[in-house]
């Protein structure tokens, strides 16, 4: 994860198999995934898809000479098996290679099944990369247009901050909720959903206790069990918006769908500025 996002990379460890055992010395010095942290490129990588009830990730990094890292992360203590849809993640087609196996996996398209062991991030390097159509929308729904409950309430930003409309819907603390009316899916059932967010949570005077630094929100569509996903830091303050890409089953084809954001048991939600439906 470190190596992806060209994070500074620093041993703590002894460089002595005395101390150290062989094998984190290989993690360690395994050549292929040091080369993607010194890409000349200088990406980090972006978290493209989470599933946080299911507890893995998807991240997306570009490369130097046209490549792609894909990293999926299982943040499971056991082992689960996952399946990562390229052409949903923009790739049509593309040669794999598996830095940690050092094996190349040939080429690769459409659905992958991908097994995991507890706490790995599973490193491909895509090459020969082509390209599918992106995922876009039309249309865009305001929280600000939204009808709220509870402790929500809108905000107004100041010039060119919660992008891209100006206002957000802070203060979704217990028992609040956002509720979109009258949403359209070009397709029933499972929809990506592209949800601009803001949270800036810093857990710096908690971390030695376990703090945490993100916020947890459910979703529910057309009056479906709420599912929780957990958003990240979004940006430098609590005007900067960040996006988070998730998968939300339910809708019905048409105009017709319901899409309810709340927040999660007693914690505070992130605030949120507004969606779309990716077709």
């Amino acid at each position: 994860m470190w190596a992806i996002n060209k994070s500074p990379l620093v041993i703590g460890a002894a460089i002595d198999v005395s101390s150290t055992s062989m094998t984190s010395l290989d993690i360690l010095g395994n050549a292929e995934v040091v080369a993607i942290n010194q890409d000349s490129l200088s990406k980090q990588a972006r978290l493209v898809r989470r599933h946080t009830e299911e507890e893995w990730d998807i991240w997306i990094g570009e490369l130097s000479n046209s490549r792609k890292v894909l990293g999926i992360a299982n943040w499971r203590n056991d082992s689960q098996t996952v399946q990562v849809d390229l052409n949903a993640l923009g790739i049509k087609s593309a040669d794999a290679r598996d830095v940690w196996a050092k094996k190349d996996l040939g080429p690769r398209s459409g659905v992958q099944t991908v097994s995991l062991l507890g706490h790995e991030l599973q490193l491909w390097v895509l090459s020969n990369v082509v390209a599918s159509t992106p995922l876009q929308s039309s249309v865009y729904y305001s929280a600000a247009g939204a009808k709220l409950a509870g402790s929500a309430a809108i905000t107004s930003c100041g010039t060119n901050t919660c992008l891209p409309v100006g206002k957000k819907v802070a203060n979704i603390g217990s028992g609040a909720s956002v509720t979109f009316s009258s949403v359209a899916a070009a397709s029933a059932g499972t929809n990506v959903l592209s949800v601009d967010f803001i949270n800036y949570e810093i857990a710096t005077d908690t971390a030695w206790g376990w703090g945490d630094n993100a916020r947890n929100m459910t979703i529910a569509v057309n009056g479906q069990t709420a599912k929780r996903w957990d958003f990240p830091i979004s940006g430098g303050d609590w005007s900067e918006t960040g996006s988070l890409m998730v998968e939300v089953a339910g809708f019905k084809q048409g105009s017709e769908n319901q899409v309810v954001f709340s927040s999660y048991g007693n914690g505070w939600a992130p605030d949120l500025v507004g969606f779309q439906v990716l077709q």
